[in-house]
């Protein structure tokens, strides 16, 4: 088997051998040396470039594609997207996000009575709570203490309620 396999190297060495000096004794064997090297330069360039660019679109689709649910969304408490909808009067946070960050799994007309009066359904039926009522009620409820909670309500009155508030203050669209 080995005999075979330098046989085979031996024959392939002499067959490049032949091929090149013939180029040479044509006379055009450094030119097609020179265009090679050319081909070979310019792959080199242009395969990454265009890979690159190719790869990037590629990642860009596949993130757009990922948080296409997400988009537009720029709140969040540990980790957890909030739906948050400030309607120019009031802000509204979606119950099922309230109670992701809360831990609970209470029923919506539950949770909703909660809230008396400050609560509404959306136009896709789904539950909305007054921002400042859940603070209220954070603010009252018997966890009221639990590190977890204060953040909460410190995140919904520093970085929702206060922007609103300024917003308005200001005239600025909401």
């Amino acid at each position: 088997m080995k005999a075979s396999t330098g046989a085979r190297a031996v024959l392939l060495a002499a067959l490049v051998a032949g091929v090149c000096g013939l180029l040479h004794w044509l006379g055009v064997g450094f030119a097609i040396l020179l265009a090679l090297a050319v081909l070979v330069g310019l792959v080199a360039m242009l395969v990454p470039w265009l890979g690159v660019r190719g790869l990037d679109a590629l990642l860009q689709q596949f993130r757009a594609l990922r948080w296409r649910r997400e988009e537009g969304r720029h709140h969040a408490f540990a980790g957890i997207a909030l739906h948050i909808v400030d309607d120019g009067r009031f802000v509204w946070i979606a119950g099922r996000d309230l109670q992701r960050v809360l831990r609970t799994a209470d029923a919506d007309d539950v949770f909703a009575a909660r809230h008396p009066g400050r609560w509404r359904h959306s136009d896709d039926g789904e539950l909305l709570l007054r921002v400042d009522a859940v603070v209220e009620r954070l603010a009252s409820c018997p966890g009221r203490l639990d590190p977890r909670i204060l953040r909460l309500r410190q995140y919904f009155e520093r970085d929702v309620l206060f922007p609103a508030h300024e917003r308005r203050r200001r005239g600025g669209a909401a």
